[in-house]
């Protein structure tokens, strides 16, 4: 447990305590209520308390979503950087590991939403292999290309330096090297 989440605990817990306070005064406020009144009051309030915790305890404890943990922007100099996906908004999409799968998250905010929907939630993926990258379409819908040339089924396609990678027939991105792989 990180301290965000040990902080969003205890204020949970604070909330709680402070809304029983209140309830208890509340009580002596709505003394005049009859019986019924005053229960039908107290539940709504209990209720409304209620859900402010659940959804606290949601935000605390929810993962992250794929754009916050996967889309970088940095200069190219970046010594662990392998390679990296540049996208019409010139942010880059950083490809540093043996595979990275890439879907629609990684470009929100970079195409409009509409045109959001032709891209998979895992569209293709990026596989490093004996010092060279090479690009797979993830059986999608409305396919992937490179330098338009269409993937087809699990077929693997070899990335240059300067590839022009067309996604959903939707988005252009460019696929560019760091660093010289071999050495």
């Amino acid at each position: 447990m990180n301290k965000k989440q040990l902080l969003g605990i205890i204020t949970v817990i604070l909330t709680v305590v402070v809304a029983f306070a209140i309830i208890w005064k509340l009580n002596d406020i709505y003394g005049w209520l009859q019986n019924e009144t005053q229960e039908i009051v107290i539940a709504l309030i209990m209720a409304i308390i209620a859900g402010v915790l659940v959804e606290s305890v949601y935000k605390i404890l929810s993962p992250q979503s794929k754009m916050l943990k996967t889309t970088q922007t940095h200069m190219a100099e970046h010594k662990d950087s392998l390679a990296r996906l540049i996208l019409p908004n010139n942010n880059n999409i950083v490809v540093d590991g043996a595979v990275k799968v890439i879907g629609r998250e990684d470009f929100l905010g970079v195409i409009t939403s509409d045109k959001l929907y032709f891209i998979g939630k895992d569209h293709f993926k990026i596989t490093r292999k004996d010092n060279c990258f090479f690009i797979q379409d993830l059986n999608t819908k409305n396919g992937t290309s490179v330098n338009g040339e269409e993937l087809k089924g699990s077929q693997m396609y070899r990335l240059n330096d300067g590839d022009e990678i067309k996604i959903a027939k939707t988005l252009r991105i460019k696929y560019n090297e760091l660093w010289d792989l071999k050495n």
